[in-house]
């Protein structure tokens, strides 16, 4: 197992180290997803640790949100910063890992389509469902690029099926995180559980959907 942040080093990341220290099963990777020269190195590392393995599942996780409201408050490096990171970094990564997701396919071919075999997890938001927004909703950057990233989904879900790799859009709900703040519905532990139970779940008829709790839909 792997997980990634951008500076393993900070004070941000000190649960991330206690968890890899006590686990060496999980290995901790520095990744920034808009970074090239970092995807580079993360391929490097998971290659080396897997061997002849290839790489059952990726989910990408890392996303912004700077909550800039409203059209006029809007700027040229503000939306491009977003479709970087949101759009741009879960793209590259999956495209550099590929060929690791291939080879799990191929080693299990003989298991029917889902995490077990090879899959793409992007994670996603229910705001890109117009009757998901709330009445001052204004976020244009994140939500656009959040809504592309599904589009994207749908796209390598097609793809990627006759490659035995299945590619979904999850939702973990409003959570108490940084980005989601203090009013959120639900902790970072129960979110964690809720993806856990429907990453078991996943099958073919998956492909190409976004999962929002007990529902799912295709864009």
């Amino acid at each position: 197992m792997f997980a990634s942040c951008i500076d393993p080093d900070n004070d941000e990341a000190t649960e991330l180290r206690e968890v890899t220290s006590q686990n060496p099963s999980v290995t901790l990777v520095k990744l920034d997803v808009r970074s090239d020269a970092d995807i580079a190195n993360a391929v490097t590392i998971v290659q080396r640790v897997l061997g002849e393995r290839g790489l059952n599942l990726l989910i990408n996780n890392a996303a912004i949100n700077s909550q800039v409201y409203g059209l006029e408050a809007l700027t040229r490096e503000e939306i491009m910063s977003h479709c970087d990171c949101n759009v741009a970094g879960p793209l590259l990564i999956s495209q550099a890992l590929l060929p690791l997701l291939r080879k799990a396919s191929k080693q299990n071919e003989s298991k029917s389509l889902g995490c077990n075999r090879a899959a793409i997890v992007n994670l996603s938001t229910g705001l890109i469902r117009s009757e998901d927004w709330g009445p001052e909703e204004r976020r244009y950057s994140y939500i656009l690029t959040k809504s592309a990233s599904a589009i994207a989904s749908a796209m390598m879900s097609r793809e990627l099926f006759p490659d035995g790799i299945l590619v979904v859009g999850m939702c973990p709900g409003w959570v108490k995180t940084e980005m989601g703040g203090p009013s959120a519905q639900i902790t970072v532990e129960e979110s964690a559980k809720s993806l856990l139970e429907r990453l078991s779940i996943l099958e073919a008829e998956h492909r190409g959907m976004v999962s929002l709790g007990s529902s799912a839909f295709t864009i």
